[in-house]
């Protein structure tokens, strides 16, 4: 670049002095020009969430709630959950919950709804989240009406063929440049009604011909007249609209609870009760709602606190059956369901993390939210007991086969709310080992599961000499090869004289004869083969929410492996079809001894 000399201003320098002048602005006002500040506002219209392809990372890019996420196409796996989806990607720890859970369904406007997933669809998940640096400088836009997607009663579409590459996002951003608000917030909808028939709006096919919505922009872009101030009064109607519906909200979900737990729940009608002097208290059950409970206690719920405390006197001193819970303002289903259970009047409620043993064949462990002893008789309808988890979407519910399980043993297992956990209808069979009725038949197995070549009922020959036409034979149950020597397992009692010649010409030697216990036939044969095992009590968790709210099973048997590593769990136990299925499920499989059993008799 020419440098610049200051000279006095005569009339020859002056002309040379200007061509220099024009002659930097024609080469910096292009420059000038295509400078763009980076605080200025690219556009009026506030942008909620948009997206970026980048080069340096897997995926696509979102800037959402002022956060910028990363995110990434998951196909969804047989088992999964989004709660399981999340833990596996280690996304948990990102952020809040419910941040977290915002992120997801604005990633996947198109789903329905999140909870419900099933194998081979595509969902949109964060692989990274971090915070944005806050917007400075600069005028703050002037609000704008929301342009409505269709302005005719009737909405006009077109017919277009899906071509390699488009998405309904890049379609409909291209042919109607659709703003990403309207795209998410009415668009979608839209579209999901005129294409009934297409059930993953992100998986559309090449050739596929579908139905576009016509977008209108109508009257996008005219500022909202600003909003009036509230006054005092209406700010207070407002709040206590939003606590009676908190409140509704809880006495609806506590009424839901009640009934699977197999009380009644009336909150409909009016409810009489006499008292002295011959006069009566009415109260509308829709207003305080009651529960019969099974012991032949009545509660009242006074869910907004309403009911006066010299009313409740005179109702509990004139019944004394009744009793009367009242819920303060912002009171929410934890406390008031703990509220209520103090109540009832029930033989126990475990709190929150205190055990509640099961013992038997197999023992259990069980801890939860609450668990309540409701002295019923075992059944279904009255349990036992009932173990009560207020869980989130991030909770993984107890499984149905445990539930179906524990229900058979007079527990019920109240998981609220319950969400998509239901009985799938097809149960992939356990795998079962049957191990046979006699202790000839389980050795025959334990060899042919360890891969061991063997020999039975069979006469082998343990001494002969060249020298002499002599050859002693002796006929064993199980002849086999251990290591570099002859192995020799005896069911049936060789006497002492020829098991001390066997030991003398190197054989290895097991006898079983005097075993009745079907764990220890097991246990000695594994020590006899040189396989590593574990014999005593084994537990196993099948419901796991956290350290406080888990089901944990204990079974007497012998763990091991076989030379594939696969594990195998022998046990006397008599295991329902339920647990069986669900230690396959753990990877585990079960050489069943229930039936050697009367062997110990």
């Amino acid at each position: 670049m020419a440098r610049l000399r200051l000279e006095p201003l005569n009339r020859t320098s002056l002309p040379r002095v200007l061509k220099k002048i024009i002659w930097l602005l024609c080469f910096a006002l292009p420059i000038l020009i295509s400078f763009k500040p980076s605080f200025a506002l690219e556009d009026e219209k506030t942008q909620y969430i948009y997206m970026v392809k980048t080069a340096e990372v897997d995926g696509n890019v979102y800037d959402i709630d002022n956060k910028r996420v990363q995110a990434q196409i998951y196909i969804v796996q047989k088992g999964d959950s989004l709660w399981r989806i999340l833990r596996k990607k280690r996304l948990l720890n990102q952020g809040k919950p419910a941040e977290l859970r915002s992120i997801l369904r604005q990633l996947n406007k198109s789903l329905p709804n999140l909870d419900l997933i099933y194998p081979g669809q595509r969902i949109v998940i964060p692989i990274r989240i971090t915070s944005l640096p806050p917007h400075s400088v600069g005028p703050k836009a002037s609000p704008r009406k929301k342009a409505p997607v269709i302005t005719s009663n009737d909405p006009k579409f077109e017919m277009y063929r899906v071509r390699p590459g488009d998405s309904l996002f890049r379609i409909a951003k291209r042919r109607y440049s659709i703003p990403n608000e309207d795209f998410y917030d009415e668009y979608i909808e839209l579209f999901k009604k005129m294409n009934p028939r297409l059930n993953d709006l992100n998986d559309l096919c090449v050739g596929q011909v579908i139905k576009l919505p016509v977008y209108s922009p109508g009257t996008a872009g005219k500022p909202i007249e600003p909003a009036f101030s509230p006054k005092p009064a209406e700010i207070m109607e407002t709040k206590k609209a939003e606590l009676s519906t908190k409140a509704n909200t809880v006495v609806n979900d506590l009424g839901k609870i009640f009934a699977e737990m197999g009380e009644e729940w009336i909150q409909t009608g009016d409810h009489f009760l006499p008292i002295e002097s011959r006069g009566s208290i009415n109260l509308k059950a829709a207003s305080f709602p009651i529960i019969y409970l099974q012991n032949g206690l009545r509660v009242i719920v006074d869910p907004n606190n309403a009911l006066p405390r010299d009313i409740g006197s005179l109702i509990q001193s004139a019944w004394a059956n009744y009793r009367i819970v009242h819920l303060m303002e912002k009171e929410d289903l934890r406390s008031a369901l703990a509220k209520i259970l103090t109540m009832c009047n029930y033989p126990k409620v475990f709190e929150k993390g205190e055990p509640l043993e099961l013992k038997g064949d197999v023992n259990f462990r069980v801890t939860g939210d609450w668990i309540v002893s409701s002295s019923g008789n075992g059944s279904e309808s009255k349990p036992n007991y009932v173990v009560i988890n207020l869980i989130d979407n991030y909770t993984e519910p107890t499984p149905w086969l445990v539930r179906r399980y524990f229900e058979r043993e007079g527990v019920k297992i109240i998981d609220f709310p319950r969400g998509d956990n239901t009985n799938p209808g097809v149960v992939e069979e356990p795998d079962i080992l049957e191990a046979g009725t006699d202790p000839f038949s389980l050795i025959e197995k334990l060899l042919a599961l360890m891969s061991h070549h063997f020999s039975s009922q069979v006469e082998i020959p343990v001494y002969q000499s060249h020298k002499a036409d002599l050859r002693v034979n002796i006929k064993v149950d199980f002849f086999l090869r251990i290591g570099e020597s002859d192995a020799i397992i005896d069911l049936s009692g060789l006497t002492p004289q020829i098991v001390s010649f066997l030991e003398e010409h190197q054989f290895s030697y097991l006898s079983l004869s005097e075993e009745k216990d079907p764990l220890e036939l097991v246990a000695k044969t594994l020590e006899f083969l040189n396989v590593q095992f574990g014999n005593g009590q084994h537990s196993f968790v099948i419901a796991e929410k956290d350290s406080l709210r888990n089901i944990t099973c204990t079974l007497p048997g012998i763990t091991f492996a076989d030379p594939t590593g696969k594990a195998i769990i022998a046990t006397v136990a008599d295991l329902h079809s339920e647990l069986a299925a669900l230690l396959s499920q753990k990877g585990y499989r079960i050489l069943m001894l229930s039936s050697l059993s009367q062997l110990q008799e």
